[in-house]
């Protein structure tokens, strides 16, 4: 075979090369990632935070109603939570022993910048040559390699959401006395997204094990999206749990 022949067939290999490595990069890229959050929990509890089962949820953040769309969404998912660790919901404050404040939001938006480098590739340039006349000497032509590198400078936005129940005694609320907190639960997330209404399902998910628990120190806990407990909570049907009857 001629160097002219092993010349050619080294550039039909090396097109099907890059060909193949487009296609399985294409492929790779269209291919969804499943969502996943990361929670960071963190629970203190008395030790009669266990025998306090029925609970009625208020707003915990300042000026918000209870009759807020939003508050009443997301609520509905922690109640969901509540009920699944072995919670009552009350129908009333007079009916219940515990009342859980419901607080949630998200910081102000982190901007990080990074670089790198990347590889610029050139196409021809000027590679031996074998010809029998005249020998060796340069010929124009493909090839392919790196020619340098130049920098990219990217950034991206992060945001902190958080989310807290605060426990209470009733009776001692209802009667107006010193407030006796039972147990209290705070997760945080950091992410790219900024739709509390979609990362705010997964982050009660994430801390449902952990309601009316002691944790110890922060507990890191991914969730994804095709977690069953997380389907069921952020599901829209009406909740079926067992309500005390008022007295």
């Amino acid at each position: 075979m001629t160097c002219v022949q092993t010349n050619n067939l080294f550039k039909i290999r090396l097109r099907w090369i890059l060909l193949f490595t487009f296609i399985w990069l294409s492929g790779c890229a269209m291919t969804p990632r499943p969502m996943e959050v990361r929670s960071d929990i963190d629970a203190l509890a008395t030790t009669d935070a266990q025998n306090r089962r029925q609970f009625m949820i208020l707003p915990g953040n300042k000026d918000t109603s209870e009759y807020d769309l939003q508050f009443i969404e997301f609520k509905n998912h922690v109640e969901k939570a509540l009920i699944k660790r072995g919670f009552i919901k009350a129908a009333s404050l007079q009916a219940g022993d515990v009342i859980v404040y419901l607080s949630y939001g998200i910081g102000e938006p982190q901007v990080h910048q990074y670089s790198y480098d990347v590889p610029v590739w050139t196409g021809y340039g000027y590679y031996p040559y074998y010809g029998r006349r005249y020998g060796y000497y340069p010929r124009m032509g493909m090839m392919y390699g790196v020619g340098g590198y130049a920098q990219r400078v990217e950034s991206y936005t992060l945001y902190r959401r958080y989310l807290m129940l605060d426990a209470y005694d009733a009776t001692a609320y209802l009667n107006k006395q010193t407030p006796q907190q039972l147990w209290k639960i705070s997760v945080q997330s950091l992410g790219q997204s900024n739709d509390l209404r979609l990362t705010l399902p997964f982050m009660v998910t994430a801390m449902q094990p952990y309601i009316a628990s002691n944790t110890g120190q922060i507990v890191s806990v991914d969730v994804d999206e095709f977690n069953p407990l997380l389907q069921e909570i952020r599901s829209h049907y009406p909740n079926t749990s067992p309500v005390l009857p008022g007295r």
